[in-house]
């Protein structure tokens, strides 16, 4: 009797510990830990190619006027398309031609930026299989998109997490597209090199428990202390959270406007929450920013961290590229013994 009964009591708790587990909870595809390239609409491309040139960053793929197809029921727009790699962030900047499409949506709702993260998966099947966990999770599909360019179909599945998750989460897979990257190298004018994927947001919760419920992890909350603000070129009292996710290589930098003037509450009101700046490590802080004043670019912010001159310090400047894309650039120098 007593042997029954523990093995009743055996059966009772793995049926509970199993009814216990989410079937939908697993492993986060490897597939997170890279950005492969970001969608990234501009309402004028030649003029974010020039502009991006001045700066010092001429590995750009011009591919011209393609057709776009989109969607379930089939529908089709022209873009203008150029691939570039911006110190180690791949970009494709995409300019709508026709008024049909994601893209030509975006731009009249938020003017011009970057749209999506997309990572890219070993195989379509691995694709359907994240799309399929997702919806389990109630994100379902915003859109399909491929276009023909080089002589292959480039196809992307994006998710439609923009609201709650304030980017839009994109997929490719195996070689689809590599080629609009060839022959463009990281290098550039003054080797900056990327360091954070950037987003200004309202409120971190909500962003946080959006992201985490499909396996990224938390938000990691904290409160700098900046030394030396400056805002337009001017002593600045400005205030901001940080948030951070380090699922992958490149960190995800969570900007929340506390106080203003800041170019975070400045973004927001501008475009709404989303991607806000591309930040780069530099080597040296000043020579960079006198090349770039004197080709006419302004510093919105900038400031310091740490105590001057010790380990752990260090300088931040935001580059005015509202008419260059609509994306900020951060520059960002550590102190180094």
């Amino acid at each position: 009797m007593m042997k029954r009964n523990l093995k009743i009591t055996i059966l009772i708790a793995l049926s509970t510990m199993l009814g216990s587990c989410n079937p939908t909870e697993t492993a986060l595809p490897v597939s997170y830990g890279e950005v492969d390239q970001v969608l990234w609409v501009v309402s004028d491309l030649q003029r974010t190619i020039e502009g991006y040139e001045l700066l010092g960053f001429n590995q750009v793929n011009q591919l011209g006027e393609i057709r776009l197809h989109a969607g379930q029921v089939p529908r089709e727009a022209g873009i203008r398309l150029a691939a570039a790699n911006l110190g180690g962030a791949r970009v494709n900047w995409v300019e709508p031609v026709d008024p049909s499409s994601l893209f030509s949506d975006y731009l009249e709702t938020h003017g011009e930026g970057a749209m999506a993260l997309i990572h890219r998966f070993p195989d379509k099947k691995q694709v359907r299989q994240e799309i399929k966990r997702l919806k389990s999770l109630g994100i379902d599909v915003l859109d399909q998109l491929s276009f023909e360019v080089m002589g292959e179909q480039v196809p992307y599945v994006l998710m439609d997490t923009g609201e709650e998750g304030k980017y839009i989460l994109g997929f490719t897979w195996g070689e689809h597209g590599s080629a609009l990257f060839d022959g463009l190298e990281s290098r550039n004018r003054h080797a900056l090199k990327l360091n954070q994927y950037a987003f200004a947001i309202r409120d971190p919760e909500p962003v946080s428990d959006f992201w985490s419920s499909m396996g990224l992890p938390p938000l990691e909350i904290s409160h700098p202390e900046l030394g030396s603000p400056m805002y337009y070129g001017v002593p600045a009292d400005h205030e901001l959270i940080q948030g951070w996710q380090r699922h992958g290589s490149i960190a995800y930098e969570w900007c929340i406007p506390v106080k203003p003037p800041i170019v975070y509450e400045d973004h927001i009101n501008l475009h709404g929450e989303g991607i806000h700046h591309l930040a780069f490590s530099v080597n040296e802080m000043d020579p960079v920013l006198d090349d770039f004043r004197s080709r006419g670019f302004v510093v919105s912010m900038g400031g310091t961290w740490g105590e001057s001159g010790k380990p752990g310090s260090g300088r931040y400047e935001y580059i005015d590229l509202e008419q260059t894309g609509g994306v900020t650039m951060e520059l960002l120098w550590n102190y180094r013994e």
